[in-house]
């Protein structure tokens, strides 16, 4: 910024009328920039802003190019049981020339003919063969008449010139050279790293789904398991260390020969388990190593570079102590005679879970190290272990037919990830916790949106393949077990498990195999087919409304079920998919008032139906309550008079009602509130029992809840008797705990960390004034020394930085957005907080420079920092939008659209349906995929605006009436 000198010249005025004239000044010039931005521009040209009742408005009409169907599945004439696989990646830029970058490999395949054909198909990817050659299992040659290529599939096809004959062996014998260049760091992949000025390179695999066809001709599918003998290549040497190689079996021999000067390796490994392709791994590293030995007496190893090797030594520990608790569980002893971790600086996703040389992204794997000392880091690498660890079993042991059925992977190790944490951290507490957020709430999240999926969905192509690794596979997955342990009991489950583990063993199976499984299995009469393929064939999950009877009938109740839906103008997109008619076998456990039975409650089933309640001896004024500690994958609605029971039992003895109820109960009325099915004042009354919550999990429901709360009142007077009832709630937790981590840092206290993470975000969210007042000095603190240690635990930082700059000036923002440019750590961090300045022309600043393409900022970032940073941002952001959206448009094309679609989820007012509504005939010619997402948007805000009529008398009725005690 400019400085410029003045002369002391010309009239005088006093100090405070100076002060006065000032504070004059600013109030006119605020008040300025905030009616050009609130107040919706007019002019005298009345057909300047067209009038969308009149003009032409957007057509939804759009034809898609329909997806090709998938006829890319291997023929079942040929079967794989062996492969000899050898590999020659050159990773040395200086000494490897045109080399750099590639991989000379062979291998050969041996297979059974199982029917007659002269067509051999095998996948390949990314890679020239050069040679190919068929045997029979007698050493005679078998004539490839042609070859070709189908680049579709990924195949490459040998034609012969004699039938291959059923029940015969033969080998096929292919030389090729293929690439580790990746640029999605993917398949057989180089990459490198900066270590003392020093770049270090390095080549590693991540197969899964169908990539193992990059490093190596192959039958790439899951269920053509087989085994495998490696042979890896590579200079003995490295740039710093010896280079290493590691694949999924012991290294047994290493054979030596020179070439340019040069000692290479070639190193062999023992013969791998029978197992699928995309389980092959192999690193090329100048790593080193930590070792420990498993109870059972194998080999048990973390990798690295060498300058965070201490940091493996915690997933050391963990991984043998996890591994014997697996071991324990199921009953099958891990069957390789060693188990490698190994952290890298780059790997696509988080971890991966190679049989026997398991794959982590650095951050994931390393504890303690730098900003990653944390109970947070310390719970995420106990978790990640968990997760791979189980794989071995659920994925390595027993693998899914076809990727359609993924969630028996991945649902599998996102429930029993929790087990296995809670084995070697205890004192997280993860199914009490951690698990909801973690998994139910997370996978509801996307589930209760008409653009959800079943858990089993057909697929075929690669991108297809890569989608089913979301939520619903991963969250759902583990919900719909644990709503399994519900009804089953926990040790019949596990027997169940142990069945279906024992019986597929090395071989493959699919959904309605593990159903059998448990069916099959004594102790109980559940047809579990029947019950759980309502789960996992339809998208969703239900709303049971309970309704109790009156009078001489208050002993029961009626409980019925519906498809949820967030908003209520969605509807399910399944034209592609299966459906039940979005009805659900419900497990319906419940208790009341003077039962209080939460360990062994009763349930009724809901088969696919409504259902009767029998609440047995319960006075009338009395409460029930429904799913007993969320396990079921349901919403509960009650009626009016229940909540308010539920609510008043919690301000009288709130630990009466379990914590994941507790957690249950706020969840579902935010939600059911937002859906116009429950009345959002209910919400509000069950809060009120926060001031003296000391868990965890409820604070950190209501934290995650309440945003659509606050960005429909965040514009009106209403908000401020919110932050007020909020404060309120909060003080006696922040008094208990304050931002001094140490404490939370000690052993055994881990969970309060994440209860004081919670309250220091809610507290100085809502402007708690000492909370503030601290994380601006510690801001301050990191601003006189920004390049020594940072003096706020990294998962503060983000609303630390929010709370300085809302409640600094200048010199705090300035600093923000100077340093965002350097500081690639907290770059993010920087640019979110930025946003939340309270002074209008800073956010109009921020806007205007994101705009120049020069400086790196993002605009469509920077419009939605702003948008969601208080409703003073949301109205600047908005007018700004309209302002620049045709240079937007410049900038990023019909992606333009979407900056103005997201502020659909905060327009609550007739006058915000009118502005959207003239930009949608303003642009009228926009794409039909648009103009759907523009209808779309409508309908958001048509909703907002019957939530408000619903809602606002009673929330400001209430707020005034509690604030008013407070």
């Amino acid at each position: 910024m400019t400085s410029y000198d003045t002369k002391k010249n010309g009239c005088f005025v006093t100090r405070t009328s100076a002060i006065l004239i000032t504070v004059l000044v600013a109030a006119v010039l605020v008040a300025a920039v905030l009616m050009a931005y609130y107040i919706p521009e007019s002019t005298c040209d009345e057909t300047s802003a067209p009038d969308p009742t009149d003009a032409p408005m957007p057509n939804p009409v759009y034809d898609p190019e329909p997806e090709e169907e998938f006829d890319g599945r291997l023929p079942d004439t040929l079967v794989p049981y062996h492969y000899l696989v050898k590999l020659r990646p050159y990773l040395d830029e200086a000494k490897d020339g045109e080399k750099w970058k590639t991989n000379e490999g062979e291998v050969t395949m041996y297979i059974t003919c199982v029917k007659n054909t002269r067509e051999i198909k095998v996948h390949h990817d990314k890679m020239e063969i050069h040679t190919w050659a068929v045997t029979d299992e007698d050493g005679k040659d078998v004539t490839v008449e042609s070859k070709e290529i189908d680049a579709k599939y990924n195949w490459f096809i040998m034609h012969t010139a004699e039938d291959l004959q059923a029940g015969t062996n033969y080998s096929i014998k292919l030389t090729y050279t293929g690439t580790i260049d990746q640029s999605d760091v993917r398949g057989f992949y180089y990459s490198e790293y900066t270590e003392d000025g020093v770049t270090v390179p390095f080549a590693a695999s991540h197969f899964e789904p169908t990539r193992a066809r990059d490093a190596f001709p192959s039958f790439d599918e899951p269920q053509l398991k087989a085994t495998f003998d490696t042979i890896l290549v590579h200079r003995d040497m490295g740039v710093t260390y010896n280079r290493i190689a590691l694949s999924n079996m012991p290294n047994y021999k290493n054979d030596t020969f020179e070439e340019d000067g040069d000692t290479w390796v070639e190193a062999h490994f023992n013969t791998t388990v029978k197992m699928s392709t995309y389980l092959n791994c192999y690193v090329f590293a100048e790593f080193i190593c930590k070792e420990g030995v498993a109870d059972k007496g194998y080999q048990f190893r973390t990798w690295s570079r060498p300058s965070v090797i201490n940091a493996t030594e915690y997933s050391l520990d963990v991984g043998i102590e996890q591994t014997k608790f697996f071991e324990d569980l199921f009953g099958i002893d891990y069957d390789l005679p060693k188990m490698d971790f190994v952290a890298l600086t780059e790997f696509a996703p988080g971890a991966m879970e190679n049989w026997g040389l398991v794959l982590y992204r650095e951050s994931r794997m390393l504890y303690p190290i730098g900003d990653l000392d944390t109970p947070a880091t310390k719970k995420g690498v106990a978790m990640i272990v968990g997760h791979e660890l189980l794989h071995q079993w659920f994925g390595n042991y027993v693998t899914m037919e076809w990727w359609d059925h993924i969630w028996l992977n991945e649902g599998f190790a996102s429930y029993f990830q929790h087990s296995a944490a809670d084995h070697s951290e205890p004192q997280y507490d993860f199914f009490n916790q951690i698990f909801l957020e973690d998994e139910t709430y997370s996978a509801m999240a996307v589930d209760q949106l008409g653009t959800s999926r079943p858990m089993v969905t057909p697929v075929g192509w690669y991108d297809d393949i890569r989608s089913l690794f979301d939520r619903i596979s991963y969250e759902k997955g583990a919900a719909i077990i644990i709503m399994m342990k519900g009804f089953l009991g926990e040790e019949l489950m596990l027997e169940c498990f142990r069945n279906y583990l024992n019986e597929y063993l090395f071989d493959n199976a699919h959904t309605d195999d593990l159903w059998q499984s448990m069916t099959d299995t004594p102790g109980h009469d559940y047809n579990m087919k029947l019950i759980m393929d309502t789960w996992t064939l339809q998208m969703g999950f239900p709303v049971v409304s309970i309704n109790r009877h009156s009078g001489e009938d208050h002993t029961k109740a009626t409980a019925d079920q519906e498809h949820y839906l967030l908003y209520p103008f969605d509807e399910p997109q399944d034209d592609d998919y299966t459906n039940m008619g979005y009805k659900w076998y419900v497990p319906l456990s419940y208790t009341h008032q003077t039962e209080q039975n939460f360990d062994t409650p009763s349930m009724v089933w809901m088969n696919k139906d409504s259902a009767d309640v029998p609440l047995g001896d319960i006075d009338e004024d009395h409460w029930y309550l429904a799913n007993i500690n969320q396990t079921a994958y349901i919403r509960v609605n009650y009626d009016l008079e229940n909540w308010r029971r539920l609510a008043q039992q919690l301000i009288t003895s709130f630990e009466v009602i379990p914590m994941r109820s507790r957690s249950h109960l706020l969840d579902d009325a935010f939600h059911l509130g937002r859906s116009l099915l429950l009345d959002h004042v209910i919400a509000l009354e069950l809060m009120e029992y926060l001031r003296h919550e000391d868990q965890y999990r409820p604070w950190d429901t209501v934290y995650n809840d309440y945003s659509y709360t606050i960005t429909m009142l965040w514009r009106s007077s209403t908000y401020g008797m919110f932050e007020s009832y909020l404060r309120y709630l909060i003080s006696p937790s922040y008094d208990d705990l304050g931002w001094d981590f140490e404490y939370t840092y000690l052993e055994g206290n881990e969970i309060e960390y994440y209860r004081q993470l919670t309250t220091l975000r809610v507290a100085c969210y809502f402007n708690h004034i000492e909370c503030t007042n601290n994380a601006t000095m510690l801001y301050h603190e990191w601003m006189e020394n920004p390049d020594g240690e940072h003096p706020i635990d990294p998962n503060m930082r983000s609303s630390a930085y929010c709370s300085a700059v809302r409640h600094g000036g200048y010199v705090e923002w300035e600093f923000a957005y100077n340093r965002q440019f350097t500081d690639s750590d907290e770059g993010s961090r920087l640019r979110s907080a930025l946003a939340c300045s309270r002074d209008p022309y800073t956010l109009l600043r921020y806007m205007e420079e994101s705009m120049d393409t020069s400086n790196g900022l993002s605009a469509s970032s920077t419009i939605g920092y702003v948008r969601t940073a208080s409703g003073l941002g949301y109205n600047l952001a908005w007018q700004f939008t309209m302002d620049n959206f045709d240079a937007l448009q410049t900038r990023y094309g019909n992606g333009a659209y979407d900056i103005v679609w997201d502020f659909a989820d905060g327009m609550n007012s007739d006058d915000e349906l009118a502005g959207l509504n003239s930009f949608g005939a303003k642009y009228y010619d926009m794409p039909g995929e648009e103009a759907e997402k523009f209808y779309e948007a409508v309908d958001k805000a048509t909703t907002n605006i019957q939530w408000v009529d619903r809602n606002m008398v009673a929330m400001k009725d209430f707020l005034s009436e509690v604030t008013s005690r407070m």
